[in-house]
């Protein structure tokens, strides 16, 4: 290893550990059975670099809050959602094991609907789908140092969009930012997903407020599905707006 490791707090108060190896050491590592002491592993041997984490509850109750948030959007928005649990992300090329692993990765649309097709030959099948098919939407809640180059990677990979979300341990202080990804080009920062028509990064921070705060199951539907509604009839009312012509002014 190159460097020695350094370990830090993250702003949810999730503690990280962050290491510097060569490309064939980060293969080798790969072996190693890291989730039986941190939840989240990332092994990039392109970038050179292994971030083991141990996420703190703010930050694993932020993760499962976009389960519910991109099911409902997703559904609404797009047709349909699938939710990837702890997925490996890595091109094809790069060594088994290794990979970039978002907190939170969803197929919405066409991708979604590729899955449960392959899923219907099978699990061997879905998995082979998995392999060669990126998420269309990565999420990361807890952004740190260790993130440089991340969002460039993830497009590599061809997922089409990354969000991320700015948050303080002890407060309820949210910013999200969401970026449209693509291979050889400079991550493009949006006002509105493309992934999920119109939803903006307001409306994430919205449903996130609404979902944290809502006991029940029908409820948390309901936080996404009034925001949904809102953005729809917002997209309605600029497609009804008579055009403006030069002859109307005079």
């Amino acid at each position: 290893m190159n460097d020695p490791a350094t370990m830090h707090t993250g702003p949810l108060g999730s503690t990280i550990h962050v290491l510097r190896a060569d490309a064939g050491t980060i293969a080798e590592l790969a072996a190693i059975d890291w989730t039986c002491r941190f939840r989240r592993v990332c092994l990039d041997p392109v970038r050179g670099v292994i971030t083991l984490m141990a996420p703190s509850r703010h930050h694993e109750d932020l993760t499962s809050i976009f389960d519910d948030i991109v099911d409902v959007a997703g559904g609404a928005l797009a047709g349909i959602a699938k939710k990837l649990r702890s997925p490996r992300i890595r091109r094809r090329s790069e060594p088994p094991g290794t990979g970039m692993e978002p907190d939170c990765a969803f197929y919405v649309g066409e991708r979604a609907k590729g899955y449960y097709a392959a899923l219907v030959n099978g699990e061997e099948a879905a998995d082979a789908y998995v392999e060669r098919t990126a998420p269309d939407l990565v999420v990361e809640v807890e952004i740190t140092h260790a993130d440089k180059g991340k969002a460039e990677r993830y497009g590599e990979m061809g997922v089409r969009e990354l969000w991320r979300l700015y948050g303080r341990k002890g407060t309820r202080e949210l910013r999200a930012e969401f970026l449209a990804l693509r291979p050889g080009s400079a991550p493009r920062k949006l006002d509105a997903s493309e992934v999920l028509e119109g939803f903006t990064p307001a409306d994430v921070c919205e449903a996130v407020d609404g979902v944290r705060l809502s006991p029940t199951r029908d409820g948390r539907t309901e936080a996404v599905a009034r925001i949904v509604r809102r953005r729809r009839a917002n997209v309605r009312v600029r497609e009804e707006e008579a055009p403006y012509h030069a002859s109307d002014a005079g």
